[in-house]
């Protein structure tokens, strides 16, 4: 046998000796779910791997946009419910969201006004100190173009 196969077979053996010696936190235990059309088995990530191929990806395109590999700034800046965006992409949270309408202008045309009224002087009680570049932001009136073009991107 050729030293490069018998260091291999020794790699792999290091490699089987890991797996065996971890393999009780490898996966996660699966959950069982009652859903309308019966039980399902959902296999939880053990790890964050679709947050961080957000981010990645969210990188990737201000790398791409801007030519500076640092997203300190843009995401001090960011909306805090602006990667929820990205959820308008999921069929199944557009469902959800939509309820029963063909777009989203149509559902928020059924929004009760009042409601929201309410809800925003509740929320107004709360004080929150909001940093002066994030008041700059808010207050731009082409705002939500601006956020469609950079999620777009």
């Amino acid at each position: 046998m050729t030293d490069k196969k018998q260091s291999q077979i020794k790699s792999y053996q290091k490699m089987i000796k890991q797996i065996d010696k971890y393999w009780d936190k490898l996966f996660a235990d699966p959950i069982t779910v009652e859903t309308s059309s019966g039980q399902i088995t959902l296999q939880p990530q053990r790890t964050n791997n679709m947050l961080e191929r957000f981010f990645r990806d969210l990188k990737r395109r201000n790398r791409k946009k801007s030519g500076t590999i640092s997203l300190n700034k843009r995401l001090k800046s960011m909306l805090a419910d602006t990667p929820l965006i990205k959820n308008l992409d999921n069929p199944d949270y557009m469902q959800i969201i939509l309820d029963g309408n063909d777009t989203l202008e149509e559902r928020f045309k059924k929004i009760d006004g009042c409601m929201v009224t309410k809800k925003l002087k509740l929320e107004q009680k709360t004080y929150e100190r909001i940093s002066p570049e994030m008041r700059k932001i808010i207050q731009c009136p082409d705002l939500p173009e601006k956020l469609s073009l950079l999620l777009a991107a």
